[in-house]
């Protein structure tokens, strides 16, 4: 997590394919309304900046979502105060005051509408998720349900950052 202030970017997205087959010629739909890059990183994706600036950034998704469709994973980029963006990757990763039993996990999976990815690799209290409605899910909402969660004690997306030579 950072310790510099971030938001959800109003015009510029992550659009990640949700099958192996969804490929990049689905994004033609985009042509004179965004200008599309591949993203580099451990996760497929392109970043989309959208041409004409929606209010919202949940604007920005409702646009992009109805003209992708299902196949595609739409996701706000987080920017910092200084510019910097990350890349959500489409993962929730939550912090459990302790080691969370598998039933807790569960529950919490299914109280979210999430399903469970995996523990963190260094620590059992944090564990990933990602949403089980696939692409019809604006993740910033899911988050925001969670923070309310006594027995979550944080939640952040899992994000790539994009890193530039000065």
């Amino acid at each position: 997590m950072s310790s510099i202030p971030e938001q959800l970017s109003p015009g510029l997205f992550v659009v990640r394919p949700l099958a192996a087959s969804a490929k990049a010629n689905g994004l033609a739909r985009l042509e004179g309304k965004a200008s599309v890059q591949p993203l580099g990183g451990r996760t497929p994706g392109w970043v989309v900046k959208l041409n004409k600036l929606p209010k919202t950034a949940r604007a920005g998704w409702n646009s992009l979502h109805r003209l992708l469709g299902a196949g595609y994973l739409v996701l706000p980029a987080i920017v910092d105060e200084t510019g910097q963006c990350r890349y959500p990757t489409g993962l929730l990763s939550l912090r459990f005051e302790d080691d969370a039993s598998e039933q807790a996990l569960q529950t919490v999976a299914d109280t979210y509408g999430l399903e469970f990815v995996g523990r963190a690799k260094f620590t059992r209290q944090q564990a990933l998720f990602r949403p089980a409605d696939g692409s019809d899910v604006f993740l910033p909402d899911v988050s925001g349900k969670i923070e309310n969660d006594g027995q979550v004690e944080a939640v952040w997306f899992d994000a790539e950052s994009a890193y530039s030579r000065g």
